[in-house]
């Protein structure tokens, strides 16, 4: 979603302060598998979006089923919906992904980076990921990443769009995000990797990774 200069202040109050009981109220009662809010680290000019919120289920029986968790300020908070909400959305667009791979966090993350990419055989680009799950693993110590996961889009698509697959790498400060995502630390810290998968990254994502997107996570959900 993309927010103006001049409500993001109001706008982040009321999603850390307000929305994040609900949504962890929700988590509580299982109607959600998790929730979070990103503050995306964006080029003005040229991104679409400077936000992003998280909506997880466990499945497609549970979101259709709680489609509008949101709307239960009045139950937890003693707030009604209509006077917490406010229109603050210059645009906004929504994605489906499946989750199919996932290294769980074991503590709370504080970055993220996304990377989308193009797979012309989704199925080859999954049993690629699966080699790149136990590397990634057993590499943890050394590349600080906290948490991962892999998903492929559901919808929207169409003929001509330019991303179907996506993976998520987490991390607990900006400086491990952003040495992973320009590469640092796979030259610092080459000498105690364990040998990198033979995969063909080439010939699954022939464009390789066409937008990697950094986010702070300014608030989320915890497990139930």
């Amino acid at each position: 979603m993309k927010i103006s200069d001049e409500n993001r202040e109001l706008f982040e109050k009321i999603e850390i302060k307000y929305m994040s009981k609900v949504a962890q109220d929700a988590v509580d009662k299982d109607l959600i598998r998790g929730w979070a809010l990103l503050k995306l680290e964006v080029n003005e000019a040229s991104q679409r979006y400077n936000y992003i919120f998280v909506n997880a289920f466990e499945s497609i029986e549970q979101m259709n089923k709680n489609f509008n968790w949101w709307a239960n300020t009045e139950q937890v908070l003693g707030i009604e919906s209509d006077v917490l909400f406010r229109d603050f959305f210059e645009d906004s667009g929504r994605y489906y992904y499946k989750q199919d791979m996932e290294i769980a966090t074991k503590s709370p993350s504080k970055y993220v980076a996304f990377y989308f990419g193009h797979a012309k055989d989704v199925n080859a680009y999954l049993n690629m990921d699966k080699a790149w799950m136990g590397w990634h693993k057993k590499n943890m110590n050394s590349t600080k990443l906290n948490g991962w996961g892999v998903g492929t889009k559901i919808y929207p698509t169409s003929r001509n769009q330019t991303t179907n697959v996506m993976s998520w790498h987490l991390f607990k400060n900006r400086d491990d995000v952003m040495n992973y995502v320009t590469g640092q630390v796979f030259l610092k810290s080459a000498k105690s990797f364990t040998p990198i998968p033979k995969v063909n990254d080439t010939q699954t994502l022939s464009n390789g990774w066409e937008n990697i997107v950094v986010g702070e996570i300014l608030s989320a959900t915890t497990p139930n």
